[in-house]
């Protein structure tokens, strides 16, 4: 017999729940907890070759190719540049961090790491 989609959504949750424990047990970083550190980068370190260089257009260079992919996915231009400026402005202007997960640095848990050095 057949199982209803409520058993199947519900055994799907479970087993996505019982994955993401796994990865967080594993301490294993995710599509996301990497582009946000990978955009961290990317902003901090274009901005700063723009200065070095008194080349602001580099970094409108950046901010156009981001907005590009974007928009391409459906975003409102004007919203995805002000959101963009924003964070922009954080990284470079404000030393803003992204989001740390300060549960992941508890007890130096990486070995040969300066886990606690944060």
């Amino acid at each position: 017999m057949a199982k209803s989609k409520a058993t199947r959504l519900r055994e799907q949750r479970a087993r996505q729940q019982e994955y993401r424990d796994e990865q967080k047990k594993l301490r294993r970083p995710g599509r996301d907890d990497i582009a946000r550190i990978a955009l961290q980068w990317l902003i901090i370190n274009a901005a700063k070759l723009a200065e070095r260089e008194g080349n602001p257009a580099r970094m409108n260079k950046v901010e156009e190719a981001i907005l590009g992919k974007l928009v391409e996915q459906g975003f409102d231009p004007a919203a995805s540049d002000r959101a963009l400026g924003d964070l922009i402005d954080r990284y470079v202007d404000g030393g803003w961090d992204f989001r740390r997960k300060p549960h992941l640095w508890a007890g130096n848990h990486i070995k040969g790491g300066e886990a606690d050095n944060w």
